[in-house]
């Protein structure tokens, strides 16, 4: 269920930045994420990443099969954005969705 906001989070940052931050800070995004989302919740994750068969299922990898994912190329094709929806149990399983994506390397999670 929701309360109100965009699927997703109401902040970016993530990636090698997430294994970075202190307890206080995860705290405090967790916190955030509780406060705009009814677990269990529809949430939106998005990627960049090079448009190369082994980093893009890479990226799958971390997730279920039944996830729904959208994907658009870039206008050159270098890249691909990745868009993923998951419903999941809990802020602490989206920590470890992006933190399982950031060990593939050279994505970037927004």
């Amino acid at each position: 269920m929701r309360k109100g906001c965009p699927l997703g989070a109401p902040f970016t940052v993530w990636g090698d930045n997430l294994a970075a931050m202190d307890e206080d800070r995860l705290s405090g995004l967790r916190a955030q994420l509780d406060a705009h989302h009814t677990w269990p919740s529809e949430y939106m994750f998005k990627f960049i990443a090079p448009n190369q068969p082994e980093k893009i299922e890479a990226v799958l990898a971390e997730f279920p099969d039944d996830v729904d994912v959208k994907r658009k190329s870039s206008g050159g094709g270098k890249y691909v954005a990745l868009t993923i929806r998951e419903v999941v149990p809990n802020a602490d399983v989206i920590f470890e969705r992006y933190q399982a994506v950031s060990d593939v390397g050279n994505i970037l999670s927004l």
